[in-house]
C-alpha cells in the first residue's frame, strides 16, 4: 500500500468500515424519519449531515437514496458507538470546520442550510483534480501525525471540508450498498450461491446488477 493510499484510508475518525454484526445491526436498525434527531452530533451538524447524504446518492422514481434507507442516521450511530473517542475528536473538528466554512460561504448557520448551498460545497471540494486532492491528503497526514501527538492540535476548516466530505461519501456508498433495502430488492441478491458458470457476462447473469454479498 502506497503512502497516499494510507493518508486516504485514515481519513477523520480513522475507522475502517467492516460489515461485522455490530455494525450491519447499526445499520439495519436505522430508519428515515421525518424528523432526524442525532445521537452524536448537534441539530445543525445532523441538518447538514442528512442534505449531504442526500446529495450523495439521492431517490429516483424506483431507487430508494441514502437518506430513504437511513444512512444518515446509520453514519451519526456509528461515530456515537464504534469509533474511538481520539476519531471523535477529529470528526467535530471536521464539522466544526464545516460550520465555519458553511458561514463563511453563505452567512448564515448550517442548521439553516439548504441542499443547493451544501452541494456547492461538495462540488468545490470533491470535484477537484489528482494533484489537488494529493495536496490535501499530505495535508492531513502532517495533521495527523501532529495529533497523535497534541490533540490540541487545529484542523484549518478548507482541510476540514475536504476530509469530511471525503469520508461521508465513503460512508454513503457503503451503508447505501449494504442496507437491507438495497442489498435485497435492488442488487443482484444470492444468499445461497448458486453452480458456477463460466464466461457470463454480467448482464446475462443479474441483468446488469452487481452482487449484494
Amino acid at each position: 500500500m502506497n503512502r497516499r493510499q494510507v493518508l486516504k484510508n485514515l481519513g477523520l475518525g480513522a475507522t475502517a468500515l467492516v460489515a461485522t454484526p455490530t455494525v450491519l445491526s447499526l445499520l439495519q436498525s436505522c430508519s428515515n424519519e421525518p424528523e432526524f434527531i442525532p445521537n452524536f452530533l448537534t441539530k445543525g451538524e445532523g441538518h447538514a449531515l442528512r442534505r449531504i447524504v442526500d446529495l450523495i446518492i439521492p431517490s429516483d422514481a424506483t431507487v430508494p437514496g441514502a437518506v430513504d434507507v437511513g444512512v444518515h442516521e446509520f453514519i451519526d450511530n456509528f461515530w456515537n458507538e464504534v469509533i474511538p473517542e481520539q476519531g471523535k475528536a477529529q470528526v467535530r473538528m471536521g464539522f466544526k470546520g464545516l460550520a465555519e466554512e458553511f458561514t463563511k460561504t453563505f452567512s448564515k448557520d448550517i442548521e439553516a442550510g439548504k441542499s443547493e448551498e451544501f452541494d456547492q460545497l461538495l462540488g468545490k471540494y470533491l470535484a477537484i483534480g489528482k494533484e489537488e486532492q494529493e495536496g490535501f491528503d499530505k495535508r492531513f497526514g502532517e495533521f495527523y501525525q501532529a495529533f497523535t501527538k497534541d490533540p490540541s492540535t487545529k484542523l484549518d476548516s478548507d482541510l476540514a471540508c475536504n476530509q469530511l466530505f471525503g469520508q461521508l461519501r465513503g460512508m454513503t456508498i457503503w451503508g447505501w450498498k449494504n442496507s437491507e433495502e438495497i442489498g435485497e430488492n435492488v442488487l443482484a441478491y444470492e444468499p445461497i450461491p448458486g453452480q458456477q458458470v463460466g464466461c457470463l457476462s454480467v448482464e446475462d447473469a443479474t441483468g446488469g446488477k452487481v452482487y449484494s454479498l
